[in-house]
Formats: C-alpha cells, structure tokens, sequence
C-alpha cells in the first residue's frame, strides 16, 4: 500500500474576486478612484489597488443574478393575474380562459428556468454548500410542485379537479410567493457563502482618510504635505528619523546604514574575476528532459521522482534551474561547491516528516519558478542573476531541518530553538541560518563581493522569515499598504517585498494545485498536524488548530484555508503578476470539490 492511501485510510479512521487590469486612461479608473492611480506600469496597464476595484465591482449584480430577479419579478406578476382572473367574474369568459392558458404556459417555462438556476448555483457553490441553507431546499421543492401542478393542470380538464386540487393550487401560488425574498437573499449572500470576507489594517484606513482630505483641499502645500505622509506610511518609514543639520555624524551615531546601491548583475565580484565555470552538472539526461518537458506544469508529478532520487532529487532539481539560467558562469559559483551545499540542504530534510519534507522544499521551489518564468516576474521584477538565486535557493532551504512540529509547539515545549530564538519564529530564523551556515562550510560564495553577499544575505532572510503563517496578516497588510502606494515599483524599491511575497504564496500553494496533487498535500500536513496534536495531548498542553483528529474536519479545513489565507492573497498578487489570473479557476475547483466531501468527513467524525 502507498504512502499516500496509508495517510488516507488513517484520516478515514481519526478524523479533519480577482484584481482587475484596466487600461491606461480608462474611464473605469477615473470612475472608481479619480486621478488616484498607481504609477506602477506593466505593458500599458495601470494596476489597481485590489480591495478598493474588488469590493466596488462585486457591489453590481451579476448577470445571472439580473436575470434572476427579472423572472421573479415576472412570475409575481404571473402569480397575481392569475389570482384576478380566477374569481368567479371571469371564469365564462372564453378570452381569459385563453389567457389563462397563455400564462400557465409562461409559468411553467420560468420554473423550469428556476431548475436551470438552482442547478447552476450548486456546481458553483457545491451542492451541499447549496442546499445547507434550508430556505434553498425548501424553494427546490415549492418549484417542482408547481410544475407538476401546472402540468396536471394543462392536461386535466372539466370536473377532474376537486376543490382539493383548487385549494392546493392556491396554496402553491401563495407559496411561490417565498420566490421573491429567497431570490433577494441569494443575490446577496450564496454567490459570497463561506467565501467572502473583508479584512482591512489601520493603514489602509488612514492612507484612504488622508486621500479623501486631500481630495478636499486646493492649496497645493498641504496636498504636497498630506502625500508625503502617505509615501511614508506606505513605504513603512514612519518610524525612521529625519535628521537635518551634520547629518553624517548623525548617521554615525545612530547607526543608519548608508544608501546603498541596487546591485546589478554586472557588478564586479571579488578579485576572482578571470574564473571561469561550467554550467555543466552532468544531470541524468532522462532527468533532464523530464524536467524540460514538466517543470513549468502545475500537475507535474514530482512524488513519483522522490521515490527514485530521494533527497539527491532537490539537488538535481536546483542544478537543472542553475545551469538554464547560467548562474554558474555568471555568478562564478563552482559547481561542486554548489552541488555540496544542495546535497546538505536536501538530506537535512527529515524523511520522516509527513509535509515538512524535501519534497515539500521541491513543490515550493518549483512554485517560485513558476512565478518567475509563467507568470512572468522575471520581467516585472527586473531580475538580475543574483536575484534568480536568491529566489531559488531561499526557496530550495525555506524549511531545511524542519522538526515536524509548529512554532507553537516549540514555545510551549521550551524547545531548543524556541529558546535560541526568543520564541520569535524559531524554525524559520533556524531555516535560514541553516542555509547560510551550509553556504559558508561550502565556500558556496567564495567569488561574491561583500555588497552580494549582503544583498543575497538580507533578501534571503527576509524572504524565509516570510514564510511564518504567524506574520501572515502583518506582512499581507504591508504589501496591501505599498500597492495603494503612487510609487510601487516591483523592479526596484518593493523588489525585497515581491521577493517575501513569491515565496510566502509558494509555500501556501496546495490549493493551486489540481486536486491530485492537493489531495496528497492536505493527507500530509494534516497527518503531521495530528501527530502534533497527539503528542500535546500526552504533555497535558493545549491542542493547536487543526491538531486534533477527532474534531478536524479534513473538508472543512481546506474551505477555511482556502477562504481566510489563500484566496485574498492570491487576488492580491496578481496586482504584481497579473498572468496568475489565467489559472486562478483552480482554486475555486478544488474549493467545490471539498465542499462536497463536507458531509463525508463529518460522517466519519460522528462514527469514530
């Protein structure tokens, strides 16, 4: 039996609105935001800020909703003439008889486009999520017993109906009634069940306060001023001090680094300057055009080459992307040293973590590359080669020594790290002296300048901190705060935020991913989650969120990650690769897929 179905049997056992991209000029933007408009520009398009266009756009109805009401707005109609032309006035007179017959016939046609609806909103929604809501299931049955009445109505004639049947009629009519406020409610909430939410930080709300007084003042000066307050609280510089008079004692004293340079691909390196290596490693060239062919494939079935290559498989993976980039050459990285630092990197994964593992550190750095090159941050970004290995191999060690348990663990174990690091992301300031401490045991830089290896230095760190889910509402509302910014530039000054950005959405990816692959990814950390959970229980501590296997339902789990982590940050990111929204449908298909094993899980949890 494989690993994976042994993770599913176990579970079965314990039981767990998209950027717009508007073009340049458009009345859109004026409409929506006036003259504000980001100054960031990508082949002609202005990005806009994603929470201001998305709450404005999804405030308008839907086409299917407009439709929709329309029809109950008809049907009303319907269901009042027929009450007028019912009374005993009418029933001789042969016109309305023909009437009559006319609007049964229309009757009938909008229950049965009803039906077409109710069956659209339960393959967008789920049908369970659907008919959870008890006014959805008892509207389904009302429709199909009007159509039926209808159709027993245009097919019986004379004395076939009772005064039973009459009165059943009525009833229904009056019933359908509950059409027109079960409509209402869903155009508001069942397209957003469980899925929309609004989180918005105290920045976000000044800098909107302080364009609004902006927008109501003339005198240039206290525009000029009221900006200059926004550019610092969006660059998040608030705190920094403004020094006038010596200002280069001052900085001495204080202990401000000096500006420094952005540092290109050309810069001069060391005193090395004539070394000149291969991109060359020799890889299998089996492995090799299995890469070629797959890499930038989001199905791509890695967990089958761990099985072959074990942990060398991350190694071979980061020498494929190494020599199709020519780092070596550019760089000046030798490749043995390289393949050392790769090859302790992957073995320091432990093998018997179900998640926190090399093929976990393989799925996340073959996500940052998918950003890099589909999704075309190469060019948005700017990116030099030192910035290619930046992204690479932060993302290759973003995990490196995992112990398979969370931060929340550690603290409350008064685990090792945790007092290493002050119960400040402990594992992910390990993570990244890890990989600087293989970096310098391999003399993996030994041809770097002191200005890249500070550049790597600060950007991989930060990149890897990143990665904390702890940070994640902090570092989400930062990047929110400099994409509202006049000035954001993801090729120069907000490169290092891009950066943490990429690989912080890599390692929250399983729900991007086709659900073959995300099936497995969730058995995994929700195995090692309840691993976790079990060992708590046994120290008498308390049981971390989604830790406990007789309470996690595995569905309802991934609805909630998806909903409250994943979606709002993806919206967000297609502000800067705007390419991602092509294959954003994923995440909503695998959000329907789990919310039809909802029930199936609760059942297992109810029967354990």
């Amino acid at each position: 039996m494989t690993e994976q179905q042994n993770l599913k049997e176990d579970s079965n056992k314990n039981l767990v609105g998209t950027a717009k991209v508007v073009p340049r000029g458009s009345k859109e933007i004026s409409n929506l935001f006036g003259d504000r408009r980001s100054s960031y520009n990508i082949e002609g398009y202005d990005r806009v800020i994603a929470d201001e266009i998305t709450d404005q756009l999804q405030q308008g109805i839907p086409l299917i909703d407009k439709a929709v009401i329309a029809l109950v707005v008809l049907f009303t109609l319907l269901v009042f003439i027929n009450f007028s032309f019912t009374s005993n006035d009418a029933k001789e007179d042969p016109n309305i008889d023909k009437t009559l017959f006319v609007t049964k016939i229309i009757e009938l046609v909008i229950l049965i486009l009803f039906v077409l609806e109710i069956s659209i909103r339960c393959y967008q929604n789920g049908f369970i999520i659907y008919f959870s809501d008890c006014w959805s299931f008892f509207d389904a049955l009302i429709i199909v017993a009007s159509i039926i009445l209808i159709i027993l109505d245009l097919n019986l004639q004379g004395d076939a109906f009772t005064t039973i049947s009459k009165v059943l009629r009525g009833i229904f009519r009056f019933l359908r009634l509950f059409l027109v406020f079960r409509k209402y409610n869903q155009v508001k909430k069942i397209n957003n069940a469980g899925s929309r939410y609004t989180v918005r930080s105290p920045v976000e709300k000044v800098i909107e306060i302080m364009r609004d007084l902006a927008d109501q003042f003339e005198d240039p000066d206290i525009i000029k001023q009221l900006n200059w307050g926004i550019t610092h609280i969006s660059n998040n510089t608030v705190y920094e001090p403004i020094i006038e008079g010596r200002k280069s004692e001052a900085l001495g004293w204080l202990n401000q680094p000096q500006n420094q340079l952005m540092v290109s691909q050309e810069s001069k390196r060391s005193n090395s300057i004539d070394i000149i290596y291969s991109n060359d490693t020799k890889l299998p060239e089996s492995l090799r055009q299995d890469f070629a062919q797959n890499i930038l494939k989001l199905d791509y079935d890695y967990f089958s080459l761990f099985e072959k290559y074990d942990s060398a498989i991350l190694t071979n993976l980061m020498c494929y992307y190494f020599e199709k980039e020519h780092l070596f050459s550019t760089l000046k990285i030798s490749p043995d040293s390289f393949k050392k630092c790769m090859d302790r990197l992957g073995s320091s994964y432990h093998k018997e973590n179900l998640y926190h593992n090399v093929i976990h550190a393989f799925d996340v750095t073959h996500t940052v590359y998918f950003f890099i090159e589909k999704c075309n941050f190469k060019e948005i970004g700017k990116l030099t080669k030192l910035d290619y290995s930046i992204l690479l191999l932060s993302a290759a060690a973003h995990d490196v020594d995992h112990p398979g348990f969370n931060n929340i663990f550690l603290n409350n174990t008064r685990h090792e790290l945790a007092m290493t690091y002050n119960d400040k992301s402990s594992l992910e300031q390990h993570h990244a002296a890890t990989l600087f401490k293989y970096i310098r045991d391999t003399e993996l830089f030994a041809n770097f300048s002191l200005q890249d290896f500070k550049y790597f230095r600060e950007k991989s760190i930060s990149m890897i901190l990143s990665t904390d889910n702890a940070m994640h509402g902090k570092d989400f509302n930062k990047l929110k705060a400099r994409l509202a910014s006049n000035d954001f530039d993801p090729g120069n000054k907000d490169k290092g935020i891009c950066f943490d950005t990429l690989l912080h959405a890599a390692d929250i990816s399983n729900p991007f991913k086709p659900i073959k692959n995300y099936e497995q990814w969730t058995f995994r950390v929700l195995g090692e989650f309840w691993q976790q959970g079990d060992k708590e229980k046994d120290l008498g501590l308390p049981i971390t969120m989604l830790c406990d296997r007789r309470t996690t339902n595995v569905a309802k789990s991934q609805i909630g990650f998806i909903d409250f982590m994943v979606l709002p940050y993806y919206n967000t990111l297609q502000q800067i690769i705007p390419v991602l929204a092509e294959f954003m449908e994923q995440i909503s298909e695998n959000k329907r897929y789990w919310a039809e094993q909802i029930e199936h899980y609760q059942t297992l949890l109810n029967t354990q």
